[in-house]
């Protein structure tokens, strides 16, 4: 029943499990919660990206090493004030290099991830252009919500689980992406009560 679905608790902190980088399974009132890790990212950013869009700057990590990567930099250049709304540091540094100093928080710094990151922002600013704005707000929003959660690395520890829960459960949806699947399931007791 996932009507119920938000009126269930999660044992304290700590008391977490990341499944093979995916999953993150925690006890819950009624049975054992699973929280698909890349979908709650992605309703996480989707919000922060909307939010970032329409009013100040998000917060960007710095790159240990700033990484270059050979591509036009013309189309940064046009979109510096959003890229940096959004997060991005990003400089261009002559006429077909950009050097990446840094990336909205929750994305990797991994320096071949930032390679196919950039590759990736080449392909959401140029397909946008012709967007109309009241919708090219909310269609940035998604796929830079789906950018970063392919681009994230998996929670490291039990603590940093719990805070992706957190901070899901925090937001407007906790249940759905933006692209409506499905980002949380409860395994009934009862269900697993049955396999033994």
């Amino acid at each position: 029943d996932y009507g119920r679905l938000f009126e269930e608790k999660t044992l304290p902190q700590g008391r977490t499990l990341v499944l093979q980088g995916k999953y993150i399974l925690t006890p819950a009132a009624s049975g054992l919660m699973i929280v698909n890790i890349a979908r709650a990212r992605e309703r996480i950013l989707y919000e922060q990206a909307l939010h970032a869009l329409g009013q100040e700057a998000h917060v960007t990590q710095t790159a240990l090493f700033p990484v270059q990567v050979e591509v036009g930099a013309l189309l940064f250049e046009d979109n510096a004030a959003l890229l940096a709304r959004l997060g991005f540091d990003i400089a261009p540094f002559g006429t077909d290099t950009v050097v990446v100093n840094g990336v909205p928080e929750g994305y990797s710094c991994e320096p071949g991830k930032v390679l196919q990151l950039v590759s990736d922002l080449v392909y959401i600013l140029s397909e946008e252009r012709e967007a109309l704005p009241e919708l090219m707000q909310q269609r940035l929003a998604e796929k830079f919500a789906t950018l970063g959660a392919s681009h994230a690395d998996p929670p490291a520890s039990p603590t940093e689980a719990q805070q992706l829960i957190d901070t899901l459960f925090a937001s407007d949806n906790a249940e759905l992406t933006p692209g409506g699947r499905r980002i949380v399931s409860i395994v009934p007791l009862a269900d697993i009560d049955k396999k033994f």
